[in-house]
């Protein structure tokens, strides 16, 4: 008697022996092959026979083996998209150690920005301002000193120039000014300073202040007092 032999795939044979329990497999494939063509069938005799049971066979297999097949195709695709993930990161961990290794840039350091100060922060500064000295640099001069005047320094006309006094130094200097019982410039100018002996002078020569020999006192003229 003719043999006939049929390859099934795992899964295929899995859910034959799964539909015809407590038998062996080699009954079951036999059972599901004659329950498929519809019960009981002569075994095969001719070539014809064995062919037809042969396709009907195929005919049954091929829907599994054609997904089995679908299955790989796209577990391929898989594998080389996983691939190229791979490949990508360690692209990137190389250039992130690529930039780890790379010093940082050093930025210039900020310079500070300069806060433009006021006339009266100037003269503060300063203390004593001769107009003679600002008129190349301010141009309206006028609202220059009238800014300084509501501000709270004292402003003299000396001499065809404005002069500008700080406060404050305007107190320390006439206190100073008291206690002196000499003309004798080297001694003004060691007692008062530069600032201050030249002050002196200026108002001086401005007829703005004299010295009384009798009394040995500086005084102040009345513009001033």
């Amino acid at each position: 008697m003719p043999k006939v032999t049929i390859d099934l795939p795992y899964e295929v044979l899995e859910k034959i022996v799964k539909a015809y329990p407590g038998i062996l497999m080699e009954d079951a494939v036999r059972r599901f092959i004659i329950d498929s063509l519809g019960g009981e069938i002569p075994i095969p005799q001719s070539q014809s026979d064995i062919s037809k049971v042969q396709r009907f066979l195929q005919d049954m297999v091929n829907p599994f083996t054609a997904k089995i097949d679908e299955v790989a195709r796209r577990l391929s695709n898989v594998f080389e998209v996983l691939d190229e993930l791979s490949e990508k990161v360690k692209n990137l961990e190389e250039d992130v150690k690529s930039i780890k290794g790379k010093p940082e840039p050093q930025l210039p350091p900020q310079q500070p920005r300069e806060v433009k100060k006021s006339a009266i922060d100037v003269l503060k500064d300063q203390r004593v301002m001769y107009e003679r000295d600002i008129a190349s640099k301010i141009r309206n001069r006028d609202a220059f000193f009238d800014r300084l005047r509501r501000d709270g320094a004292l402003v003299f006309e000396v001499k065809g120039q404005r002069v500008a006094i700080e406060p404050s130094y305007w107190s320390e200097f006439r206190s100073q000014l008291e206690s002196l019982t000499t003309s004798n410039e080297s001694e003004l100018r060691d007692k008062l300073g530069k600032v201050g002996y030249n002050l002196l002078k200026t108002l001086w020569e401005g007829g703005l202040i004299y010295y009384d020999s009798i009394s040995k006192k500086w005084k102040f003229t009345e513009e001033v007092s």
